[in-house]
């Protein structure tokens, strides 16, 4: 048996329940995409969408939480699209919190909430919930009240309904006037009888956020219904406020919160913090927008975007409850560029979006909303084990003529890290490695070199190193073909994936900003024998530190005699431009708080020659 002792990074196994699943079938279009919310309990989930023009509506549509298959129609909440929420409680009521018409043809506005069944058969009629629109959040109560956060005559409350009967309101704060440059947003979470309030106020150069922790009481004063619940705490910070958007606050069960706020004080608008607020008090968790949601047993799920405003490439992470990352999960592309909402309950989470992106061919895309729902961690009733494996870090894929016909081939470099990611294998509980070097014609093993089980027995991890499993003094070899085979279990599932090795070099294309310079550079990854480019590049270039850096990055160009002016260029792995800048300092220092990890490509023009480094942002 061998121990596996090279993993660069642990996860745990990730189930994909569903691919991107098409929730709403009304007409959609480039200028009329659909919106959407969710919310998941242990049984069912759901999603509330809305779109504009000739479907104009708001709409509902739930789902069977163990077949995934649909438990009512599309339901039409209201002919009037616009804000909605939509909550799951313990008795697997659904209640929608929205905006609508006083009456049809009317031009007044309110907020009503309506009571469905898991069939989509409306419970009762709706009721007034806030005498406005302004921004309102839904939670209920471990007892069934539903607790609506509003502001009324400016006031903001918390009130309480109970069996779609009004009760009472929890006073929460005096809120100025709310204007454009003004706004009102209000955000809350609920974990058992804890929840938290989380209100932004004043104009957006010096807005005011508060949050206000309570635990939960359904009794109420005898004259004047007010909520005893009784007030934990009240945090407050300047310079910060919501959005009026979904999973903009999470609660865990030791009253430490998560929430998404926005920093900016002019247009664009774009600069977001996800913040912790803990015992110690509140600090960055992630430099970049999020949505983020906590499960019953405070594991955080949190959005994040890898891409651009522009070019969107959404991921979900999950941590425990000492803020260590369980995985990392891609998601659909029906999804990816446009995430609409997050929801989880027990590790098991429905994510939303917007089948569409920005500048791509509008026939390529349904412009409908999507959803997909994954499993985190155990493993669901009578759902088998699967085996799932890609190489971390392909080159290229060649055919080769075998028994069974063509068989694709992974091309791997030499000394590149030959990882095989496994992480996307379901329900294990061990694993199994078979390796091999293997003839395609006669679709067998030639020379078995590692088959075995790997200890200890735990979930395939997201970087399984091919070199670990290579017996002493053996060396992989260009021109051979090697099987790779990953089996888990029990039951037992196996998925097999063949490689070769070759001295390559992978390429990174850097383009220089084509007012500064007027060709592309290449930036050469090199590898095997072939290692020239790197000694030539060591000889002189520009040092950068720290790498990996973090918050700041300096680069220095020091070993340089001249005084002519740089011309700077950093690019993403996509090559997308993060920063470029003129001058003629010694060093220069970047902040680099904002970017999302990952590698970065430094391009420096010096007396018109290029120089490159690699950057890695932690």
């Amino acid at each position: 048996m061998l121990l596996l002792l090279s993993f660069y990074g642990l996860a745990h196994a990730q189930g994909e329940l569903t691919p991107g699943v098409q929730t709403s079938s009304i007409t959609a279009s480039i200028s009329s995409w659909v919106s959407s919310t969710s919310d998941k309990n242990k049984e069912f989930y759901a999603s509330a969408y809305w779109v504009s023009g000739e479907d104009c509506g708001n709409y509902l549509k739930i789902y069977d939480g163990t077949t995934f298959a649909s438990t009512s129609p599309q339901v039409l909440i209201s002919s009037y699209h616009g804000f909605t929420r939509v909550r799951l409680d313990q008795n697997n009521n659904v209640y929608v919190l929205y905006v609508d018409r006083t009456a049809p043809g009317s031009t007044t506005f309110r907020t009503y909430l309506k009571k469905y069944n898991t069939a989509g058969t409306l419970i009762g009629s709706r009721i007034e919930v806030a005498n406005n629109t302004n921004a309102t959040d839904i939670e209920v109560a471990p007892n069934g009240d539903v607790l609506i956060g509003c502001v009324e005559s400016n006031l903001a409350k918390v009130k309480v309904f109970r069996n779609m009967v009004y009760k009472g309101f929890l006073p929460i704060s005096n809120i100025p006037a709310i204007t454009n440059s003004s706004p009102f947003s209000i955000q809350m979470d609920m974990k058992d009888s804890k929840f938290v309030v989380g209100y932004s106020m004043g104009s957006i150069t010096s807005s005011q956020l508060h949050l206000k922790r309570f635990t939960y009481s359904p009794s109420f004063s005898a004259f004047f219904n007010i909520n005893s619940s009784s007030q934990y705490s009240h945090y407050s910070e300047s310079g910060s406020r919501f959005e009026r958007t979904n999973n903009q606050i999470a609660l865990r069960s030791n009253w430490e919160v998560f929430y998404n706020v926005n920093t900016s004080t002019s247009y664009p608008f774009t600069d977001f913090r996800v913040k912790h607020l803990h015992s110690g008090g509140s600090n960055m968790f992630q430099y970049s927008n999020g949505f983020v949601d906590v499960d019953i047993n405070d594991r955080l799920l949190i959005s994040k975007n890898y891409g651009s405003i522009n070019y969107p490439d959404y991921k979900v992470q999950l941590f425990d409850t000492s803020n260590s990352l369980i995985h990392e999960f891609a998601i659909s592309n029906k999804i990816k560029n446009h995430l609409e909402s997050i929801a989880i309950y027990d590790c098991e989470f429905v994510i939303t979006g917007i089948d569409r992106k920005l500048g791509a061919n509008p026939l390529l895309h349904t412009y409908q909303s999507f959803h997909q729902l994954f499993n985190c961690q155990d493993c669901r009733p009578k759902m088998g084990a699967t085996a799932v494996a890609k190489f971390r870090f392909p080159n290229a894929v060649n055919q080769y003529p075998s028994k069974y016909g063509p068989l694709d081939v992974t091309e791997l470099c030499l000394v590149d890290n030959l990882l095989v990611d496994g992480s996307l294998s379901s329900c294990e509980n061990s694993y199994y490695v078979e390796l091999s070097e293997f003839n395609p014609v006669s679709w067998t093993n030639t020379l078995v070199l590692h088959s075995d089980w790997v200890t200890p027995l735990i979930q395939a991890p997201n970087n399984i190193n091919i070199v670990d499993f290579l017996p002493p003094g053996y060396h992989l070899r260009p021109g051979k073909i090697y099987r790779f085979k990953l089996a888990v279990g029990s039951p037992w599932d196996s998925t097999e994936i063949f490689f070769e090795v070759t001295c390559c070099k992978r390429d990174i294309v850097v383009v220089g900003n084509p007012s500064e310079v007027d060709k592309a550079y290449k930036y050469s990854l090199t590898f095997g024998e072939d290692h020239t480019d790197i000694k030539d590049e060591e000889a002189v270039n520009f040092s950068t530190f720290p790498n990996p850096a973090k918050e700041i990055l300096t680069l220095d160009f020091s070993n340089f005699d001249t005084e002519a002016t740089k011309v700077v260029s950093i690019k993403n792995i996509q090559g997308i431009a993060v920063f470029s800048k003129k001058t003629t300092l010694e060093k220069e220092t970047i902040s680099v708080k904002q970017w999302p990890t990952g590698i970065y490509i430094t391009t420096v023009i010096i007396d018109g020659k290029p120089y490159q480094k690699k950057i890695i942002k932690k």
